[in-house]
């Protein structure tokens, strides 16, 4: 499905902040391990292109969209893939552990998954949304599939935490089904995210505390298969 915020949503600044961006660290790794030619597959990309020789995979068709496969069977050959990236992913899907599994069947051995999951981020359905993994949880996952730990934290951080459920509490107390009642719980956020914009930066500073995972958005793992 598509990358990034839909619809009207897109014209108002997003409070969303990766305070630690990994994607460019885990492509790096990637491309020292497997060289120019490695071949690099993007699961549940969304229209991005991580890189120009990236492979985007989704199970809809669209643009930026390379293959329109399934992520519980993905089409690639055994041992064939030098990097993956899974972000966004794991909490829209209902198998997780089946695609972590294809995951590593596709992998070749010292290969690299990048995988993102939320933590404390609210409820976004695409078409699902099912599950939530501490850094902890998310590392015990991928090790008992077969992967050994390269990286492994919180990149979007405990302000853009509270400042995402602050917007939206407030923006719920004027929902309704009716025209005026949407428009009121939609300008409610769309303010709120202009005034609070600002202070997601503070996770810059955040970050470096020792219980930041413990109100973290969002955590990833950067492990190879071993």
């Amino acid at each position: 499905m598509p990358y990034g915020p839909r619809g009207i949503y897109r014209l108002i600044p997003s409070l969303t902040w990766q305070c630690d961006e990994q994607v460019s660290v885990a492509l790096e790794r990637g491309l020292e391990r497997g060289g120019p030619r490695a071949r690099i597959v993007d699961l549940g990309a969304g229209g991005r292109r991580i890189s120009p020789g990236t492979v985007a995979l989704d199970f809809v068709a669209g643009d930026g969209t390379d293959v329109v496969g399934d992520v519980h069977r993905l089409p690639f050959a055994d041992g064939s893939i030098d990097l993956l990236f899974a972000t966004g992913l794991f909490e829209h899907v209902a198998d997780e552990r089946g695609v972590i599994a294809e995951m590593r069947r596709v992998l070749r051995k010292g290969g690299i998954a990048h995988v993102e999951v939320p933590f404390l981020e609210q409820y976004h359905a695409d078409p699902i949304d099912c599950r939530r993994l501490t850094v902890q949880g998310l590392e015990l996952e991928m090790r008992a599939a077969g992967f050994s730990t390269i990286r492994a934290g919180a990149h979007i951080g405990p302000t853009v935490t509270l400042l995402n459920t602050a917007a939206r509490w407030c923006s719920l107390w004027l929902e309704g089904e009716s025209r005026p009642a949407k428009a009121a719980s939609f300008g409610c956020f769309a303010l709120l995210s202009v005034l609070f914009w600002p202070l997601r930066f503070l996770d810059a500073l955040l970050k470096r505390k020792k219980g930041a995972h413990a109100l973290a958005m969002g955590v990833y793992f950067t492990g190879e298969k071993a």
